[in-house]
């Protein structure tokens, strides 16, 4: 186990660095300027930095100190909600969630009251991440990220979903004017992509259309927004065997065509693998997974 400093230390730089002042840092612990002027000393030599900047009597920590600051947070905040849970297994649980847009939106919400029901002592705070990974900035208990071929390191938990059919969909209303009898017809048709570089729509047409070049699209930031506009039928997009399931259910959309192409990258459950001792983590991964088997 790696020597750590100072437990007193650094509950007394947290406190300094979360006020960027001694004085309310002290006042909050009860103790005095020069004791916590100490502490916050002692902890720099440990270091062998300095983890403020003083301004007559206010601070400004460093950017290491800062990140100290995001981690310590953290750290405190496990080591609360384990105590918690000891003391009060029934009490409230917090558990934060960053997904892609399209997923929470085509796919997750939909699903959701489920997982609320089942732990009805879980809240559950969603937030939206990017393609690759959550905002550094959030406190994040579990992340659902898309990549290319994500990777197990020995501080993170990964577990990859299974790799994604990509296929047309457009509206029924634009299908059933039969201009759509074979793949090479969509050279005359508006190609909706959900990625900046085309990609997606380029594996499926060399796969299964030849060397048509269509010459219409549409880009967006996310496979949601796309696959909206084609359930509104502006134009024909590649859907997914998770976010183009409730819209194909319902009707707004179809497949015009049954070939498919395996995706580029790959969802993935990421998370620190200190959050797996969390119950709500653990609740939330067995749920989820639970969802993405055969009906």
């Amino acid at each position: 186990m790696r020597r750590l400093p100072s437990l007193t230390a650094l509950r007394t730089f947290e406190c300094a660095a979360r006020h960027a002042h001694f004085g309310r840092a002290a006042a909050e612990l009860c103790v005095t300027d020069s004791a916590v002027s100490h502490q916050v000393r002692q902890l720099e030599e440990q270091l062998g930095t300095p983890l403020f900047i003083r301004r007559g009597r206010r601070i400004q920590p460093t950017p290491q100190a800062r990140r100290l600051l995001h981690s310590l947070q953290q750290a405190f905040e496990t080591v609360g909600e384990a105590c918690e849970a000891i003391a009060h297994p029934d009490t409230q649980s917090v558990l934060r969630v960053a997904v892609t847009a399209e997923l929470a939106q085509k796919w997750l919400v939909g699903r959701l009251a489920d997982f609320c029901d089942r732990f009805p002592q879980v809240t559950l705070h969603l937030h939206e991440c990017a393609y690759d990974a959550p905002d550094p900035e959030i406190d994040i208990d579990l992340a659902i990220s898309y990549g290319v071929g994500p990777e197990d390191a020995s501080d993170h938990f990964v577990r990859p979903l299974p790799l994604l059919s990509f296929f047309p969909v457009c509206a029924p209303a634009l299908f059933n004017r039969g201009a759509l009898a074979s793949p090479r017809d969509l050279g005359r048709h508006r190609l909706l992509h959900d990625d900046q570089d085309g990609k997606t729509w380029t594996a499926w047409l060399t796969t299964h259309a030849g060397d048509i070049r269509p010459e219409r699209h549409l880009y967006f930031s996310h496979a949601g927004l796309a696959l909206e506009a084609a359930a509104r039928g502006q134009g024909i997009a590649l859907g997914d065997d998770l976010t183009a399931t409730e819209d194909l259910a319902r009707g707004r959309l179809v497949r015009p065509f049954a070939e498919s192409v395996a995706s580029l990258g790959q969802y993935a459950l990421v998370c620190d693998r200190q959050r797996l001792d969390k119950p709500a983590v653990g609740q939330f991964i067995s749920w989820f997974t639970q969802q993405l088997e055969p009906a």
